[in-house]
């Protein structure tokens, strides 16, 4: 059986709260299954609003279609706000 490969993207730029969630995500996972905790490269270091929000939709549609490439078999986006979610799941879909 192939493991399932699960993309967990922070939508900000911090690579100590992307291990956070990387490790929560794993501490949860199926057996079987490959947590790729991921972050965008630039962006906002923390999302408090609106604006924050909008930046941060673009790293997460980077890192989308990154792990598209790398061939990831879904992508959660780890925030309350969902940033970029409805762009997410056209590009995650291929359109």
């Amino acid at each position: 059986m192939s493991s399932v490969r699960i993309q967990v993207i922070n939508p900000n730029t911090s690579l100590a709260m992307t291990e956070t969630i990387g490790a929560a995500a794993r501490a949860v996972a199926a057996p079987g299954t490959e947590i790729l905790a991921v972050c965008p490269r630039a962006g906002v270091p923390s999302i408090e609003g609106h604006f924050d929000e909008a930046i941060a939709a673009v790293g997460v549609l980077e890192q989308i279609r990154a792990g598209r490439e790398q061939g990831v078999d879904g992508h959660v986006i780890a925030c309350f706000g969902d940033p970029g979610l409805l762009a997410a799941r056209e590009l995650a879909r291929g359109r």
